[in-house]
């Protein structure tokens, strides 16, 4: 018998869930650090460089003391041998090493995704210490139109757009503008140089996205322009024939992209994704009396088949990737040319209790027609203890085929000879680390703490030297030892809504042999630390938002036989860098207010003989902490959203 009762018919129900501004999922058998647009906003945020300000697991470092260029550090090893991706296409790779952090505006991102040690085969076989991989905004979840204002007070001035257009429930698109330039000079430290480049930037983007029952396609066109132009006050490019020294930097970079993926009919569970990608890239840069000329041509394609084993424990990836890369590089008067193609094939095997116990298992082989078969094994393993902890295992093998003058543009900036090893071979090591993440509640908020460590053994590195001589930079490969041991803590406390406070420790132990001598790797602190504030009230009206790093002492390369005067301490400073930001919002927009480096941290004589550029002592690249002092900045954001769909009267 039923018992009939009345009830009442609802028109709909909205579930609206918040997104974790930084989160770690339980689940994936990956160890992978989400930040969202939130925790972006924390921060001016103008380009990918300035996106991990309050994240403790990739450090930002400055290169040198005229470019303004930044380099990412993980596990305390060189942005290099992280791997960059924005939805799973190559981002900054081969020529765009140095600079390719500055081409993507922090307003594109949708969320960041880092993973420490190796990642997957599917992803191909160069992430070493990491792989990073950015979410841009989606037509159909981005705005209709949006628009960021910012400036600072050394006349940095961005404007950003973008907005997207919603044709039908299949056909969407959106389009990206990206605006900076400096116009005013800027010299605190008074050495007579630009502590950071004059000039222009622009990046634009379009995408197109399909959305069909058994299909789908994304693709699109970006590309970026930049004129800076950095040296000793008052000089250009049209300067050569006067005696002051010049830094100066063009790039152009276009490249067009596609994303298919298809569902099969005869396989619920099968599968197949495309991923293409022509990309041309060109940089000219002069530093001083060096100049260097590269124009990178290439061309990516990956096709990756997805399916299921008698059951949805049983999962398996497997696919063919081709690669080709054409380098032509003009470094003063001599001519480089190389051209690499690289096929591959990797498969991928995932087994799933119940999502409590994930192991993933994989294997790549590629071959290099320069350097001959590369192989990839890596191995993942996730078990969850409790329901709120989860621990993770990585072991993996990482390749990566250097260019070395590419990846270490940024020492140019200084009159050292070059010595580069002819024979470069690829760098190759094992990465391997544990990973526990506890989450707690804490009245109705949920807490975490997470623990890490890494170890990678390189069996083949590409040493950049500069103890041998201060007037020399040795580039050459190594199958000497070198090796990273990464530790780091770190806590999420939040008390109450709204409110959140977060530390982390990290120790780097990361030793290379230069002359025979076992030491740690110059410019890599051992000991950092993080701690941040943020406090939203209950309207969501007000953010605030503080964080200061803590930087230890870092090896600095022997300058011993220099002249007294030209002389630097073996050992950096400690110091604390302290940013803090007010954001105000309202209805369709919200202005923000801050501060980058409150403390006025600036170094001292950060470039060596800068009363004689063109002596041979001349060097800008010992720098180990800000040279430019503290920055004051504003902005708004404003944004308008998609109509709201009507409902169905009746769900």
């Amino acid at each position: 018998e039923f018992d009939l009762k009345e009830g009442v018919v609802l028109n709909g129900v909205v579930v609206i869930a918040e997104d974790v501004n930084k989160n770690i999922n339980l689940i994936d058998p990956f160890n992978i650090e989400k930040i969202g647009s939130g925790e972006l906003r924390k921060a001016a945020c103008c380009n990918l460089s300035e996106s991990f300000e309050t994240n403790a697991s990739v450090d930002v470092n400055i290169t040198d003391a005229v470019s303004g260029a930044k380099k990412i550090q993980m596990l305390g090893l060189d942005g290099v041998y992280t791997q960059l991706q924005w939805e799973n296409i190559p981002l900054v790779r081969g020529l765009s090493t140095s600079y390719g952090l500055n081409f993507t505006p922090g307003t594109w991102i949708e969320s960041i995704q880092i993973t420490k040690g190796t990642g997957s085969v599917t992803n191909g076989y160069e992430s070493m210490a990491g792989m990073i991989n950015l979410e841009l905004i989606k037509p159909l979840e981005g705005p209709r139109f949006y628009l960021n204002l910012y400036g600072n007070k050394f006349s940095r001035m961005e404007a950003n757009f973008h907005g997207s257009q919603i044709f039908s429930k299949k056909w969407s698109t959106m389009s990206f503008l990206h605006l900076s330039h400096q116009q005013f000079e800027s010299d605190v430290n008074n050495d007579g140089f630009r502590d950071m480049p004059v000039g222009f930037l622009g990046a634009f983007m379009h995408r197109w996205q399909f959305e069909g029952k058994k299909s789908e396609a994304k693709f699109g066109i970006k590309g970026t322009f930049a004129d800076k132009q950095g040296g000793q006050l008052g000089t250009t490019a049209s300067d050569a024939s006067t005696p002051a020294w010049f830094a100066g930097q063009k790039t152009e970079h276009l490249e067009i992209f596609i994303k298919n993926g298809y569902f099969l009919k005869n396989r619920k569970q099968g599968s197949i994704g495309i991923i293409g990608q022509l990309k041309y890239h060109h940089m000219n840069n002069s530093f001083g009396l060096t100049t260097y000329d590269g124009i990178q041509r290439k061309g990516y394609f990956n096709v990756m088949y997805g399916d299921i084993i008698k059951d949805t424990r049983h999962n398996i990836k497997t696919g063919l990737s081709f690669i080709v890369d054409d380098y032509t590089q003009t470094y003063n008067d001599s001519t480089f040319l190389k051209t690499e193609i690289v096929p591959g094939a990797f498969f991928e095997y995932t087994y799933n209790q119940n999502d409590n116990f994930i192991l993933v298992s994989g294997i790549r082989g590629d071959y290099h027609n320069l350097y001959g078969p590369l192989f990839a094994p890596r191995m993942h393993a996730k078990w969850n203890i409790k329901k709120l902890s989860a621990i993770r295992l990585s072991a993996g093998r990482g390749l990566r085929v250097p260019n070395p003058y590419a990846d270490y543009l940024s020492n140019m900036a200084s009159n050292r000879i070059w010595v580069v090893d002819p024979n470069v071979q690829p760098e190759d090591c094992i990465s391997s680390g544990i990973t526990y993440v506890q989450k707690f509640a804490t009245w109705r908020e949920v807490s975490s703490i997470s623990v890490d460590y890494f170890y990678t053994h390189f069996f083949n590195a590409l040493l950049a030297d500069m103890d041998q001589s201060p007037n020399e930079l040795h580039l050459y490969s190594t199958n000497g030892t070198m090796f990273s041991h990464a530790v780091q803590a770190e806590i999420s406390f939040k008390p109450t809504k709204g409110l959140e406070f977060r530390g982390a420790f990290k120790f780097y132990d990361v030793r290379a042999e230069f002359g025979g001598t076992l030491q740690q790797k110059a410019f890599v602190p051992r000991y950092r630390a993080l701690f941040n504030v943020g406090y939203t009230t209950r309207n969501k009206k007000w953010s605030f938002d503080a964080t200061g790093n803590f930087v230890g002492k870092k090896r600095l390369p022997s300058l011993d036989s220099n002249p007294t005067e030209h002389q630097r301490p073996l050992e950096s400073e400690t110091y604390w860098l302290v940013n803090s930001q007010i954001t105000y919002n309202f209805k369709r927009f919200s202005i923000y207010l801050g501060g980058e480096n409150l403390l006025n941290v600036i170094q001292s004589n950060a470039i060596i003989s800068a009363d004689d550029p063109f002596g041979s002592y001349f060097d800008a690249t010992q720098v180990w902490a800000p040279i430019s002092g503290f920055n004051i900045y504003g902005g708004l954001h404003f944004e308008i959203d998609q109509k709201a769909e009507k409902q169905p009267e009746n769900l």
